[in-house]
Formats: C-alpha cells, structure tokens, sequence
C-alpha cells in the first residue's frame, strides 16, 4: 500500500497548486468547526444562566457566520478536488493505456481483454479515490483531531482522556480489519475481472451464441461468475456490517462515559454547564473524523487491491528494442529518408512461444513441479500471485531463407506448421531465439520497430476494421491522405464499386469489427489500406479464404496490383497464389521440409508438396487439400490454411 501511494503521488506533484487549494480549503473547514462548539457554551453560560438576552441574537448570527464559510469552503474544496482528481486520473489511464500499446503481443496473448479493460477503468479509479479522497479526507482528519483535542485540554484534561478511552479499541479494529482485508479485497478484483472478462467475449461472440443456441448455456455461465463477484463482495460487506458498528459502539461508549463524568464535575462545581456542553460538542467532532479514518480504511484495502493490478501492467517491461534511443530518435526524425528495399534474409532461425502463468494462490503457495522440458521463472508480483514464464516447445527450427527484393514467397503446410510465426517474427510481434534475421543485409533487431514496422504491410484472412467510417480505416494505412487518393486506393483493391453503392461513401459506418461489411468488402478495404501504405515489404496471411469464387477472384487481382514490385510473404491457401509465386517454402512441424518453385517441388519423388498438390483439386480457385503428413502416418492432413 506505502509503495502505491508513493507511486501514484508522483502524478500529485505535477498539480502542485491544485493540491494545496484543496488542503487550504480542508484547513479552513476544519478550523471553523470549533467555533459553534464556543458559542454553544456562551449562549448557555451568559445568556441562559448569566442574564444577558441581548448577547443571543449576536452570538447566533456569529455561529450562523462561521457555518457559512465553512460550508462555502467546503464547496470550494469539492471543486477543487473533483478537477485535481480527474486530472490525476486522465493521467494515470493515460500512462497505463500508452504502457499497454507498447506490450508485446506475448502478453496479449496470455491475458483476456476483459480484464485489462477493467484494470484501465475499473482499478485506476479505485487508485485515484485512495489517492485524492483517501489522502486528502485522512489529513483532514488528522488535522481536525488535532485542533478538537486541543479545545478539550483546554476545557478539561480529565475529561479529555475520558474521550480518549474508546481509542486504544479502535486502533485495535483497525488493525485487525487491515491485516485480514488484502486477500478478500483481491478476490473481489478478481471476480469482477473474471465477470468483465466473460461479459467482453460473450458480447463479441454474440453471433456464435445465436447460432448454436447457446443463449441459455452461457446465460448460466454468466450467472456463474457474477455469483462468484456477489459471494466476494458479500465477504466483504458482511465484514464490515460487523466491524463500523463495533467502532461506532466504541465511539457511543466514549459518549456515554464523558456524559457521565462530565456531569459530576457540572455537580462538583469543577466545570461549568456551558463547559459540558461545549465537550460533548466537541467530541462528537473529535468521533466524526475517527468514524472517517475506519470508512477510509475500507477505501485505503480496496485502492491496494486495485493498485497492485495497475502497476502490475505498468512494471510489465515493454517490447525489447536492442537498437539505441540515439539511433531511433535520428530513425525517427529522418523517417521519411529511411529507404528499406525489401531483401529478407533468415539465418538459422528458431523460436518458441512464451507462456505467463498467473496462479491465483497467495504468495505462500508453492508452485508446481518443473519437468526437464519447461522452464519457469518469476516472482511474486504485487497482487501476491505468482507470475512466472513458461516456455513451450519450438514452433519453428533452424529456419533459414533468402527473399530477394520484389520477389514472391508462398508458405504452404498444415494447420500448425509455424507459417504464421514465420511472417510474424519478421514483424518483431515475437522476439526469435536464435539465429538472425537481416533486411538489405542490416540485422532486424538494429532497426527500430517504427521504422520495420513502416516498412511492412499486413493483410490478414480475418480483416480487423474499427468501428468508424470507411475513410477512418483507410487512413489508418496514411493519415494525410485526401479522398482522391483513398477513392484510387480503393479502385485498385476492388472496393470503389461497393463503396459509391453506399449512401454515405466513405462516411458509411462500418460498425464493431466492420459487421456492417461482407467478409469480401471488409478484405477489400484491407487491401487498399495496404496500397495507401504503400510498403516495400507485405505479408499476406491466407488473404483470400473464406470467401466465395467470385469475390476471390476480385481480391486476387487486388493483390496482384499489391503485390507487383514488393517482396511478398504469402501464407498460401489458393493453388493459384501458390504457383505464382517465384519460390515455395513448405513447412512442417517447424522446418522447411522442402523449397523450390511449383515444377520443381512436383518433381521430388514422394514429397510433401506433390502429396498435397496430387490430393487436391485441379482449379485454379480451389484451396489446396491436403494428405497424409509422412510415410508412418494414415492420417490426413487439413487444407493448407
């Protein structure tokens, strides 16, 4: 919890005088509550048994007078709080969501989106509260025990250790609800992500759900989770139903005891009744801030929880970029003087995937026993859960290539053979292991990941398009494009027919994931956003399946005019992409098993490649079927995607 606060305190510093406006007006509230308490004691002692009538209107205009500042700077205060705290809070998401565009997609991976949106709303707001209200209301506090207490010695030193009483019960409450209040905290967190989580894809897969019926399966699924958040939260609540009425006893309790003695020492002639009544006044606000500090406990364990998630993601290291910040400040400035032609070559090359655990025990858990065949690494992180990296069996192997410029290579193999880890290492989306990768003979890792990246285009079998309008999309291949250049785009790639049919043009909304767009349209509008891009190096990754004969075709001669005078990676689902192409790479269980062009890999006697084109059929619009893996093996293999 110290580490939390320190942490997000920086933010605090960069909204100096919003902070000391808001402790400035805490101070002034604070200090006018003192003041009726004095007036209580003059209207009884001097105008009530002293005899002085004409001192009340007065008195009572003063105590009015000081509740009209008070609760004026109390506004004031509420103001200036509110603007400090949203500011604090548009920062802190800020920096998270900035943190978490720089992830490596391995992290991504291993986590469900639902629960990173609910750390980016949910718990940075529950860090914020802990921060402005929690801090700002405990000085408060602090500062109004701190006078309260001063006006009882004042009136009585007896009479203030009497008040004092209930306090060595509370700090033991207190201290008792904190060091229990992390772990069920913590559940709570958790099942509102695991409840977001499922909410997020069920909404995503609505279409699924439909289709097979499974409204009712995942209807109880849902209940499921949610029951698990309302037995989390109820922990908590029934907790506290059981600890704030034990503090409020206490506090009654400190009442009832000052009532007592104080009115023995009215009757001894030790304290005046006006005195007394300025006591028991003043204790009350003496308990008020007391009863706070428990109320700001309950906030203070659910910041920790919520803190730990997010500082957890921003602790999360951002993707590894071997090249210097000098270099990639000067990449970045002579962007546009950066000339990558496209020469790709793999040495050597081998890579498995990263897996992260996270086990939901406490810290004190032990972990599961390591085999000879993974190996783990972590630490506890700062929500008590174990995170450790496990590493899986190789997915490609001492892979080695040579794609010269403007030239086309198909990858063709069975469903996990690594064609698309291939494609995305040369993205940097995953680190390789071994080996090396160079682009025009300069090593891959010295380029800096703008500058690659800028110079690869992606166009995938699942197109994602954002939820705005045809232009937004497009423009994300080339912001500064004007509507000439995106309509000539879009006539190459195929789509301008389908785009003028509409009402709207390129205003037409596409809506989530471009629902509103058939699977061909949504591939068309990929592909000129590709063109507008206008990349030296472009990766097709199975661009033309699922779709009919007649749209594939329309995308293949999109891609053609994409295609011409790029080097080409294309992970091969039509035969004809695949004999086009001016070498093939077959792939199987992480190797290149065989390469060559199309006659030349028909040519080898019993291999993979003749196999797969003999099982197939002859068009040039069909997928490529597929056969049996290996001589030992009878089972067949899935159409080449």
């Amino acid at each position: 919890m110290k580490n939390t606060i320190l942490r997000v305190l920086v933010y605090v510093r960069r909204y100096p005088w919003l902070a000391l406006g808001t402790l400035a007006c805490a101070i002034g509230t604070t200090l006018t509550v003192v003041v009726f308490p004095n007036v209580a004691q003059r209207v009884v002692d001097d105008v009530i048994r002293g005899g002085h009538p004409e001192r009340l209107v007065p008195l009572a205009l003063f105590g009015l007078g000081a509740f009209f500042i008070q609760n004026l700077l109390n506004s004031l205060r509420i103001n200036l709080n509110n603007t400090f705290e949203q500011r604090v809070m548009f920062d802190l998401r800020s920096d998270l969501y900035a943190h978490i565009q720089r992830l490596p997609l391995a992290w991504f991976d291993n986590r469900a989106s639902g629960d990173i949106m609910t750390r980016v709303l949910e718990d940075v707001n529950a860090v914020e509260r802990v921060l402005i209200d929690g801090i700002e209301q405990g000085v408060v506090a602090v500062l109004q025990i701190s006078v309260v207490l001063a006006m009882l010695l004042h009136y009585s030193g007896k009479l203030t250790l009497v008040a004092l009483a209930p306090v060595p019960f509370l700090v033991a409450g207190a201290l008792a609800y904190t060091l229990t209040a992390h772990r069920r905290y913590k559940l709570q967190r958790q099942a509102a992500s695991a409840m977001n989580s499922l909410l997020h894809d069920n909404l995503a897969g609505i279409r699924q759900i439909k289709t097979y019926v499974r409204e009712d399966a995942e209807h109880a699924r849902f209940n499921g989770v949610s029951d698990k958040l309302r037995r989390a939260a109820l922990v908590i609540m029934r907790t506290w139903s059981v600890y704030s009425p034990t503090m409020e006893f206490c506090n009654n309790c400190g009442l009832a005891l000052l009532l007592y003695f104080g009115a023995r020492a009215v009757l001894d002639g030790a304290l005046s009744l006006g005195a007394l009544t300025s006591v028991l006044w003043l204790t009350g606000y003496l308990y008020e801030p007391i009863r706070q500090l428990h109320s700001l406990n309950q906030l203070f364990q659910a910041g920790r929880a919520a803190g730990a998630r997010v500082f957890e993601i921003l602790d999360t290291p951002a993707e590894r970029d071997e090249a210097s910040e000098a270099f990639a400040i000067a990449a970045s400035e002579e962007k546009s003087s950066v000339k990558i032609v496209g020469d790709v070559r793999y040495r050597d090359v081998s890579f498995a995937y990263e897996h992260d655990d996270e086990e939901e025990n406490d810290a004190d858990t032990a972990t599961a026993a390591v085999t000879d065949e993974t190996v783990k690494a972590g630490e506890d992180d700062a929500t008590g859960s174990r995170v450790s990296t496990t590493r899986r069996p190789p997915v490609l192997r001492h892979i080695s290539l040579h794609a010269p410029a403007g030239t086309t290579t198909a990858l063709v193999g069975p469903t996990g053979a690594g064609k698309s880890t291939l494609v995305n290492l040369l993205t940097r989306f995953y680190e390789y292991d071994d080996g090396e990768i160079l682009i025009d003979g300069q090593p891959l890792r010295e380029l800096p990941k703008p500058v690659l990246r800028a110079a690869v285009g992606l166009v995938t079998q699942e197109s994602f398009l954002f939820n705005g309008t045809i232009r937004d999309n497009l423009r994300l291949g080339r912001p500064d494009a004007d509507d000439d250049s995106l309509l000539r785009a879009a006539a190459a790639a195929n789509a301008r027919d389908f785009i003028d049919r509409m009402p709207q043009g390129l205003d037409t909304v596409v809506g989530e994931r471009g629902v509103k767009l058939s699977v061909g349209e949504k591939q068309r509008v990929s592909i000129a956003r590709a063109l507008l891009k206008d990349p030296p190096i472009l990766i097709l990754d199975e661009a033309t399946a699922s779709v009919d004969n007649t749209t594939e075709r329309l995308i293949q001669a999109a891609l053609e005019k994409l295609m011409r005078d790029r080097t080409s990676f294309v992970i091969a689902h039509r035969l004809s992409t695949v004999r086009r192409a001016d070498q093939i790479l077959v792939l199987n269980h992480g190797r290149i098993v065989e390469r060559g062009t199309h006659d030349e890999l028909l040519a080898i006697p019993g291999g993979l490649y003749a196999r797969l084109y003999e099982s197939s059929v002859f068009s040039e619009d069909a997928p490529v079927a597929a056969a049996s893996t290996s001589a030992t093996s009878e089972k067949m293999l899935p159409a080449l995607r």
